[in-house]
C-alpha cells in the first residue's frame, strides 16, 4: 500500500476570487513555473465556496473533460454551443467536453458550494471533436443503501454520466458510523476528499475538507464514529496515451 498524499485544507492552495465574492480550495492547482501536481489523467480540483452572489465572466476552454459539482446553492451557466442561461441546483452535475474549443460563462449565488474537476481524455482525440454540455439533474442519480451506508455512483457500474475520460469512476459515499474495509483494484489510484464529518482511513484521520490520494493498494478500512460524507474519484496509476502536461 502507498498513500501518495495527505492534505489538508490549510495545505491545499487557497485563492480568493473577485474581491473576495468565492473562495476556492484546490486540491490540484493550475501548473505553475515550480510544475504540476496533476496524477493520472486528474489534472485541476478546485471547491469553491460563494460568499456572494457573483459571476465568471466568459472564457474559453478546449482539450479537456470538466465537470461541475453542485453540492448547496445554484448556479447559471452559458456557453457559446447552447448560447442560453441553464440553471442548475443542489445535487446536478454538468459534464463538459471542450473539444476543439467553447466558450462558457457562470452566475453563482451566495452560498452555493461546488467542485469543479479537470480531467484530461487524451488531448490527440478531444482537439478534432466538437465541444458538448450535457446537464445531469440530482434525479438521474441513484443511492444503494444499507443499516449504515449509503453509495451514489455517478460515473461507473449504475452511473449515469457519460465520460470520455479512459477508467474513470466517481461516486459520493455517506458512512453513519461503524468500521469499513472496501476492496481496491491496486492498479488504479484513488482520491478522496471529505465532504463532511471526520474519519479514519487505515488509521489516519481525515476532517472535513482534507484531501487523500492512495495508490497500489488493495484494500482500505474506514473508521466512522459518528458520520462523515467522502467523495472518491477511481482513475488508472498508468495512463496509456500520451497527457496534456507532458504534450505541453
Amino acid at each position: 500500500m502507498s498513500k501518495v498524499k495527505h492534505l489538508t485544507k490549510e495545505q491545499q492552495q487557497i485563492e480568493p476570487l473577485f474581491n473576495g465574492a468565492f473562495t476556492e480550495n484546490k486540491p490540484i492547482g493550475f501548473p505553475s513555473q515550480s510544475g504540476t501536481d496533476a496524477y493520472s489523467n486528474v489534472f485541476y480540483w478546485a471547491h469553491l465556496v460563494a460568499h456572494e452572489t457573483a459571476e465568471f465572466p466568459l472564457h474559453p476552454h478546449e482539450g479537456f473533460e470538466i465537470m461541475t459539482f453542485i453540492f448547496k446553492g445554484a448556479v447559471e451557466h452559458y456557453d457559446t454551443v447552447s448560447k442560453v442561461y441553464t440553471p442548475l441546483n443542489a445535487g446536478d452535475v454538468q459534464a463538459i467536453q471542450a473539444g476543439s474549443g467553447v466558450s462558457h460563462s457562470e452566475r453563482i449565488t451566495k452560498g452555493t458550494e461546488l467542485f469543479q474537476i479537470w480531467f484530461d481524455p487524451d488531448f490527440s482525440k478531444t482537439m478534432t471533436e466538437d465541444a458538448t454540455y450535457k446537464d445531469y439533474e440530482s434525479s438521474y442519480f441513484h443511492s444503494v443503501r444499507d443499516a449504515n451506508k449509503e453509495i451514489l455512483t455517478y460515473i461507473g457500474k449504475n452511473g449515469s454520466i457519460e465520460s470520455i475520460t479512459e477508467g474513470l469512476e466517481i461516486q459520493k459515499t455517506t458512512y453513519k458510523h461503524g468500521k469499513f474495509e472496501e476492496v481496491l483494484d491496486p492498479v488504479f489510484t484513488y482520491s478522496y476528499y471529505l465532504l463532511a464529518g471526520e474519519l479514519k482511513l487505515d488509521g489516519e484521520l481525515l476532517v472535513k475538507d482534507d484531501y487523500y490520494v492512495l495508490e497500489n493498494a488493495s484494500s482500505v478500512v474506514f473508521e466512522v464514529k459518528d458520520s462523515a460524507e467522502l467523495f472518491v474519484i477511481k482513475t488508472p496509476s498508468e495512463v496509456k496515451y500520451r497527457r496534456f502536461i507532458e504534450r505541453y
